[in-house]
Order: C-alpha cells, then structure tokens, then sequence
C-alpha cells in the first residue's frame, strides 16, 4: 500500500475523532468528514493495484545458469 493510501485510512479514522473530542456538537460534520475521506481512501486503494502489465514475469530458460551470472 502506497504511503498516501495509508495516509488517507490513517486520517479518515483520526481526523473525526479529533473533531468529536474537541466539539461534541460536531459529529454530523465528523461523520461526513469520515466517509469523504473514506471514499478518497479507496479510490487511492485501487490505484495502487498494480495491472497485471505492471508484474513483472520470469521466463525461465532451459538452461542451467549459475545465480552469480544471471542478471
């Protein structure tokens, strides 16, 4: 997971609760908050998903070569 996917889970949990602690009244706010950044948590999710044209494939050749000569 890219360190910005974190960053939005980590702050889509953190930031409500901060907004809740400091103003009770501000939960209506804090709930909205959550799934926004929620929703931009996952989208950033799937864009780190790397497409199979992304992974790299070892071809494996027939013959034998020793490790310190392969590249």
């Amino acid at each position: 997971m890219a360190e910005r996917t974190q960053f939005l889970f980590t702050g889509a949990h953190m930031l409500p609760a901060v907004m809740v602690a400091m103003n009770g009244s501000a939960a209506g706010v804090a709930v909205l908050t959550y799934l926004a950044l929620l929703a931009l948590a996952l989208l950033s999710a799937l864009s780190d998903e790397k497409t199979p044209a992304q992974i790299p494939v070892r071809i494996d050749s027939e013959e034998e070569r020793d490790i310190r000569r392969k590249r």
